[in-house]
């Protein structure tokens, strides 16, 4: 491929062309909409149950009371009852669709689904500054239509309001640096702040790229002080929110393995964990469902078609955060495979790229043939991973149990008491279905909180003489057959 030499300014085509794209753009969105519309109103067990009623449930006292931005509620870990982490924007507007009568858990997919498909629409926007109207659409429905993407676009999860937060900071950035409109720089910085505030991993690395965008007059995005100025702020606000958070989760003696030490020896890992293959899995089995399980092939496509792009060093700063961000952050992303939404966008932009590249060398036969089989490979993928997506559809296996477990604690005790509950670790999940406020004990899951690679450092906490205060009781203990037993206590 020669080098793209037109103009650097990359404002999408207007037209019937480009209508008919946004169109198509749409009709994917839809179809995606009624794919998991049936899956609404599961419970939010089907897949990582903890994250989820974590965030529903701070949603729902949002719902019953004021909501207080600063001291989100989450009464799993004691009183006072507030373990903050990320910026509860997503909470809050959960917290209002509950408000309307919703259910609690249809809420809060609702608001997971809105939220992605809000990133999924940036995503399509920044494509078409990028590339072709049609390879837009590939990158799109690269960003929709995989594995990841259909399990949790409706779950109860902050990941794709950060995601959108983040892309939408890029987009906008972009449009100021090649239009020089005000209300751009504006929207950018809010949207820089959203990303970064709901979910510093993901939004900090995502103001990056902006800093490589060279402007029609050639000026850098790094030459630009009102650029920097974006990035500086976000990540200024984003510190300021880890800090505020790290002081409210103090006043919880027992949320003290949450501390910012604890929290970033375990987002790092160890050296040895990257070098240890077993640690390898869920990495490679979400780049496989993020790439039709053809990684191998679409980043030398991407990378070769964006060495000869006219914005070559934004696409491969772009790139590179598919690489940069598992690495830097290589414990969450190796236990946690929705940490790899952060990335699904720079995945998609990349299957993009590498159309145009396969496009261009279709005079050859080899490409053809590998065209062909990229799109065969998507298709084997969905079918093969199958068991991993369809879990959306029907009851979720767990949920028996879950709800036995719920339903033991709430007859064992009041609303107003402090449940002091054993068996599952901090898992808010029981709390939340029970509908009581209460202390899940950190260590106690003798199935997943066994001491090795990858759980926190608990043994800072002495639960005992948290659990001495007589605002604790009753004391139950739940195995993961669902069996439940209360514990005498003078």
């Amino acid at each position: 491929m020669q080098p793209d030499h037109r103009p650097l300014s990359t404002s999408p085509q207007c037209g019937p062309r480009s209508n008919h794209t946004v169109r198509l753009a749409l009709v994917m969105l839809a179809v995606y909409c009624i794919g998991v519309a049936p899956s609404l109103g599961q419970t939010l067990v089907e897949s990582h149950a903890h994250r989820q009623t974590q965030t529903a449930y701070t949603a729902v006292l949002y719902a019953e009371g004021p909501i207080d931005l600063l001291r989100p509620p989450l009464p799993i870990l004691g009183p006072p009852g507030s373990i903050p982490q990320e910026f509860p924007i997503f909470q809050a507007l959960g917290g209002l669709l509950i408000r309307t009568g919703l259910p609690a858990d249809l809420a809060v997919r609702l608001t997971g689904l809105a939220c992605f498909l809000v990133a999924a629409w940036l995503v399509f926007l920044l494509a078409r500054r990028l590339m072709a109207p049609w390879a837009s659409l590939i990158a799109l429905g690269a960003f929709v239509l995989n594995p990841l993407a259909w399990v949790y676009g409706r779950a109860s999860l902050i990941e794709y309001l950060a995601v959108a937060g983040g892309i939408g900071f890029l987009y906008f950035a972009i449009r100021w640096m090649d239009d020089g409109r005000p209300t751009d720089w504006a929207v950018a910085g809010v949207l820089g702040l959203v990303g970064i505030l709901v979910k510093i991993t993901t939004g900090g690395f995502l103001l990056l790229p902006a800093l490589a965008w060279r402007s029609p007059s050639g000026r850098w995005g790094f030459q630009r002080a009102p650029v920097w100025g974006l990035v500086i702020v976000a990540i200024v606000a984003g510190l300021a929110w880890s800090a505020h958070a790290q002081a409210v989760r103090e006043e919880t003696p027992a949320s003290v393995f949450l501390s910012m030490q604890n929290q970033i020896a375990w987002f790092f890992g160890t050296p040895f964990q990257r070098l240890d293959l077993g640690s390898w899995k869920v990495p490679l089995v979400a780049l496989l469902a993020l790439t039709g399980s053809a990684i191998v092939v679409w980043a030398p496509l991407a990378v070769a078609r964006a060495r000869v792009h006219r914005q070559p060093a934004f696409l491969l700063a772009l790139l590179g955060l598919v690489v940069a961000m598992p690495l830097a952050l290589f414990n969450l992303y190796a236990i946690h495979d929705y940490y790899w939404i952060a990335v699904a966008p720079m995945v998609a932009l990349g299957i993009g790229l590498g159309s145009e590249w396969l496009r261009s060398h279709l005079d050859r036969r080899w490409v053809r043939r590998t065209t062909v089989g990229l799109a065969g490979a998507w298709v084997a993928t969905i079918i093969g991973m199958a068991p991993t997506w369809t879990i959306i559809y029907g009851t979720p296996g767990e949920e028996p149990a879950v709800r036995q477990v719920a339903s033991f604690i709430r007859e064992h005790s009041e609303p107003d008491d402090w449940v002091v509950f054993r068996g599952w670790g901090w898992n808010p999940t029981f709390l939340y279905y029970a509908d009581r406020r209460g202390l899940a004990v950190p260590g106690s899951d003798p199935v997943l909180e066994t001491g090795e690679f990858g759980t926190q450092d608990i043994s800072e906490i002495d639960i005992e003489r948290i659990t001495s205060n007589r605002v604790f009781g009753p004391f139950i203990t739940c195995d993961h057959d669902g069996n439940c037993t209360v514990e005498d206590r003078p």
